[in-house]
Order: C-alpha cells, then sequence, then structure tokens
C-alpha cells in the first residue's frame, strides 16, 4: 500500500467568496472535509486527505485537459525529499480547470497542495505511467 498524505491550503482575501474559493478547491480534490479559519481581511481554507485515490478528481482533471506531459515535468522539478509541493489558479479550478500558479502571477494567490510521502507513485498516478 502506497502512503501518500494530501493538503492543501488557501489564503480567502477579502475581494473573494469563501464559498467560490472552496468549490475551486473541491473541484480540483472532490468532496474533502475542509476547514476555514481567520476573520477579517483574510481567512483561510485547509484541507487533508489520505491514499492516491484522494488524488483522483485531480488525476480526471490532467488527463482530461491533456497536459500529462507538462503536469509531470512540474512535479518532477517540484519534489523535494518526501515532499512535493505546488499551486494551482483558484479561477482556473473554480471552472474546473488546472493550471499551474506561478509566482507573481495572481495577487490572489495559489490553492496549494502538498503531497508527502511516496511522490513517485504520486506523480507516476496523476500523469500516467509515461
Amino acid at each position: 500500500m502506497t502512503e501518500i498524505y494530501v493538503s492543501v491550503k488557501a489564503m480567502v482575501h477579502p475581494t473573494e467568496s469563501s464559498e467560490k474559493v472552496e468549490v475551486a478547491v473541491r473541484n480540483v480534490l472532490g468532496d474533502i472535509p475542509l476547514n476555514s479559519s481567520g476573520e477579517g481581511s483574510l481567512a483561510t481554507i485547509e484541507g487533508r486527505v489520505e491514499g492516491l485515490e484522494s488524488l483522483g478528481p485531480l488525476r480526471g482533471l490532467i488527463m482530461r485537459t491533456m497536459i500529462r506531459d507538462a503536469a509531470r515535468a512540474l512535479f518532477t522539478r517540484s519534489v523535494q525529499g518526501d515532499t512535493l509541493s505546488f499551486g494551482l489558479n483558484k479561477q482556473a479550478a473554480y471552472v474546473g480547470r488546472v493550471s499551474f500558479h506561478r509566482t507573481g502571477e495572481s495577487q490572489l494567490g495559489p490553492i496549494q497542495i502538498i503531497i508527502k510521502g511516496d511522490t513517485s507513485s504520486a506523480i507516476k498516478y496523476l500523469c500516467g505511467k509515461g
């Protein structure tokens, strides 16, 4: 059994809707339990899931949008030890698309996903064997 732990975190800025950010996160990772914290000018939405199958919705989006090679390249570059960390554009995720966040790209910040454990298996699952 492959040990994979996935955590997700997204900041909710005053100009954003918490509900829409939650929809964006769930579009990428499915119906996962999410916790909201913070008040006032900045809130945070966080969640945690386990297992390769928890990455199924993200895998489906990667396959459907035919970005396997680009995703594999980014994921491979983003691994440090047993941790894979990457950001996704919230607006793209809200409409059911995968767009990887680049630093400075959006003032609203990314949906940050961190995968710990067998990152090699996670990349193969998300992008196909190939």
